[in-house]
Order: C-alpha cells, then structure tokens, then sequence
C-alpha cells in the first residue's frame, strides 16, 4: 500500500507539474488537468496537500491573477482596490523619468487607466518570489513587477518608456569606441548590504566589463534566455544583443559603459532582485533611469529585463569619454 501511495504521489507531482528543462530558461510551472489528477488521488485514496503539491504552479497563477484584478480595478478607476495592490515601497518611473511613489502614483490613477488599455505582446515570467509582466500599451512599452510578501503578491514597481523605431542602431552600437569604464566597470556609488547584492553587483560589473573589452560568449553566460534592453532608442532581445556583441568582439571595439550616479538593489528571496539605477550616456545626454531584474539561474547571476527611461526634465550631461 505504501508503495502504490508513493506510485501515486510520484505520477500526480509529474501529471500536474512541468518544469521548463531548457537551461537557461526562467522557472515555469504548467499546471495540466487538475480535475484529472485530484480525481486520480481520490480513486488510490492518496492524501497530499495541493498547495504543496503544485506551490509553484499555483503561485505563478495567483501571481497573473493578481496582475488582471489590477488591471480591472484599473478600468473601474477604483482607488481603493488599487491601493491594496501597490506595496508600500512601490514605484512608479513614468515615460518621462519621473519617479512616483504610491501616494503619488494613486493620485495620478486616471493617467495610470488610461496607459493600461488593449495590452499587447505580454509576456509574463515567474522567478519565485517575484514576476514580471511586459508588453506593450499606450504606445510605450511597459513593464510591471510584482512581488510576493508576507503571503500576498503586490506590485513593487513600475516603468513605462516611448521607443523610437526599432530600425535604428542600438545605443550599445552607437556608443562604441575608445572611452575609459571607471565607472561602471570598476567602480559605482553603491555599497552593497547583502552577500546577494555583492554578488549582483560583481556580475553587473562584469557584464560591464566584458562589453567595455568585447566577449559574446562570457557576455551571454551572464544573460536570460528571456533578456530585452528596452531605452527610448531600441529594443533588443538576447539573441540580437548576442549579435552586436559578436561584432564588436571581431572588430575588437567595445563600448564604455554608462557612469551610474545612484544605485540601490532590493531582494527576493535568495534568487531574485531588482536593481534600480540612474546613468548618465558616457557620450553625453539626458540622465535615465534604469530597472534590471536579475536571477539566480545555474549557479550564477543572469539579467532577465533592463529598461530604462530618459529623464526628460533634466539637463543633458557632458560627454565622459570622446570618441576619437
């Protein structure tokens, strides 16, 4: 009897769980025929626990739940509901690099509606203790990041930024050529609190390295199979930024990274994080703000998403590094 318990346990954990095997892929949970599997477990009479049982599935789901009932509060303008939704320490980084937190951001609701209409090209992606939902709305292409706390699941940040045209050169293109990386390669204005965040910190570091001095393939092994770099230029996926950097490499021209003028980096559990940074171009230009989510994947820390936003109030900065 014990044997056909543990049988039975096994098929139902492998009926109603997939995992993605495609390393390195985020974490994905497919629920399949629940009424199947809980009709299975009642004929062997096996007692199992279905949160446990299916914990990721289900929380991958309560998290796309959670993200539509924002999205039907938003269609009513309902403050209240909205409020409950947004964590306490939520922001919000607008089209224009104006960062709002919560209160600021409830009393622009109606600007929020108006954004959140006819949704397109979502895609949503689960790393545990934090998702992300990214698509399109408003012209602008936006990404919105929950976070599971204290057993709820609420919205800890927001972007949304206008795209030019994907025809044009990316901005790591653009950019490229003789210029030092002090910053960020080297150093940041920005003391890690955690053992995590100095991990994270070390693997952005790098990545910053590796594009200042071109490796595609160490650049790849630090990045998600689900990366975009979305700014107010271009957008790029992993496989198009892989390309650029493949020819940067051959050409043995890299790209100087853009100097950070605050950073700050906020965990999840121990295999997400978010990191919000604000840059100025090394060639000069407007300030931006930047949200990257990183996970742990692998054994080592991969970039998921970076989007930025330019900050259209402020000034444009001088150029830190010439091209010759």
């Amino acid at each position: 009897m014990l044997r056909l318990i543990g049988l039975s346990a096994t098929i139902i954990t492998r009926l109603g769980t997939t995992k993605a095997r495609s390393s390195p892929g985020p974490e994905k949970t497919i629920w399949r025929s629940a009424p199947f599997v809980l009709a299975f477990a009642l004929v062997f009479g096996v007692g199992f626990t279905f949160a446990s049982a299916h914990a990721a599935g289900t929380e991958a789901d309560a998290a796309r739940a959670a993200d539509q009932a924002f999205l039907a509060a938003l269609a009513k303008t309902d403050g209240n509901a909205v409020g409950r939704m947004l964590a306490p320490d939520f922001s919000w980084t607008t089209s224009d690099g104006q960062v709002d937190d919560r209160s600021q951001a409830l009393r622009a609701l109606d600007s929020i509606a108006a954004l959140d209409k006819d949704e397109t090209e979502v895609l949503n992606h689960f790393y545990s203790k934090l998702a992300t939902v990214r698509g399109v709305h408003g012209g602008m292409r936006f990404l919105r990041i929950w976070a599971k706390r204290g057993g709820t699941w609420q919205i800890f940040a927001m972007i949304d930024t206008r795209v030019a045209p994907k025809a044009g050169p990316a901005s790591v293109e653009v950019q490229a050529g003789q210029g030092a990386c002090e910053n960020p390669c080297r150093t940041v204005p920005y003391r890690p609190k955690t053992a995590m965040d100095k991990a994270i910190l070390a693997t952005c570091q790098k990545t910053k390295m590796i594009e200042w001095k071109p490796d595609a393939k160490a650049w790849a092994s630090f990045i998600g199979e689900e990366f975009m770099i979305i700014n107010n230029t271009t957008i790029r996926t992993r496989a198009e930024r892989e390309v650029i950097a493949q020819k940067q490499e051959a050409a043995g021209v890299g790209t100087p990274g853009d100097p950070i003028l605050a950073m700050r980096i906020v965990d999840f559990g121990n295999n997400a994080a978010v990191m919000f940074s604000k840059h100025f171009p090394v060639r000069g230009g407007r300030p931006y703000q930047n949200i990257r989510v990183w996970v742990l994947r692998d054994g080592r820390w991969q970039l998921a998403i970076s989007q930025q936003s330019e900050i259209k109030s402020a000034a444009p900065t001088a150029a830190v590094a010439i091209k010759p």
